[in-house]
């Protein structure tokens, strides 16, 4: 089936009621046929207010833990907002489901159902995935099944279209820098984090969305093939161009505005 998941510290039990969903779509049909008792657009309601909740107990979590100025190993840190995220899920999941008149038996079949190829469901798909990302965003692990045409190679051309837009991202959020430097512009911390997520995402995208691929897809790959000979080759290689371009860009004379 290829629904792993990997779950940090002992906290494994305790969201063994969540793993399907964090654990993602497998890509094989099962025999799917019928009709789910939980509709699509429960499904899309239910996944999008568990991402909402989610996500808002994890940056309370944040704001908390910056507030004290605790000093915590990455490591330490990294498996207790899993394990906190995966024991917060178990009882939001509880109630937000109860909702619905619904129990985690029949939202696991209706997100089989809605993501198995067959009668797969976008909304549905976004939905999930999108609590999915969140726990990978806090440290957690999800094992997908990847296409079978995601091939080393094939990934390694993705890679590296994926970079330069990357690069191509932090461009244009320096020149927007220096725009608001210009103006003389007074902007906060969150807004200039806010544009250069956004301006990051919006190119990303474009590359991901050529190929046919979710960003979880795509991460999912990075991992599989981080340590083949060929993908660390195209690694070393995009590197190795990334110092090349910054090189050049500081042996340009610095540009003065007109004025």
């Amino acid at each position: 089936m290829g629904r792993g998941l990997a779950l940090a510290g002992g906290a494994a039990v305790a969201v063994a009621a969540a793993a399907y969903y964090l654990a993602g779509a497998d890509g094989e049909d099962d025999g799917i046929d019928e009709m789910p008792a939980v509709s699509r657009d429960e499904v899309v309601a239910m996944f999008t207010k568990l991402s909402a909740v989610m996500n808002q107990n994890i940056a309370a979590l944040m704001r908390k833990i910056n507030a004290q100025n605790a000093q915590i190993p990455q490591q330490m840190l990294q498996q207790y907002l899993v394990e906190h995220f995966e024991t917060q899920l178990k009882e939001v999941q509880a109630a937000v489901f109860a909702e619905h008149g619904c129990d985690a038996e029949d939202v696991e079949a209706a997100c089989a159902y809605y993501e198995a190829p067959a009668t797969r469901d976008d909304g549905v798909v976004e939905a999930c995935n999108a609590l999915r990302q969140l726990y990978i965003n806090v440290g957690g692990s999800v094992d997908l099944d990847l296409p079978e045409d995601l091939t080393v190679e094939r990934m390694c051309d993705i890679f590296g279209e994926y970079m330069a837009a990357v690069v191509a991202a932090q461009t244009q959020f320096a020149q927007h820098l220096q725009q608001l430097k210009a103006r003389g512009a007074q902007v906060t911390t969150q807004d200039l984090n806010e544009t250069r997520q956004a301006t990051m995402q919006k190119e990303v995208s474009v590359v991901l969305k050529k190929h046919g691929l979710t960003n979880l897809v795509f991460q999912s790959a990075i991992e599989k093939y981080n340590d083949h000979p060929v993908f660390q080759a195209k690694i070393a290689e995009v590197k190795q161009q990334g110092e090349a371009q910054r090189a050049q860009q500081q042996q340009q004379p610095p540009q003065i505005a007109a004025r």
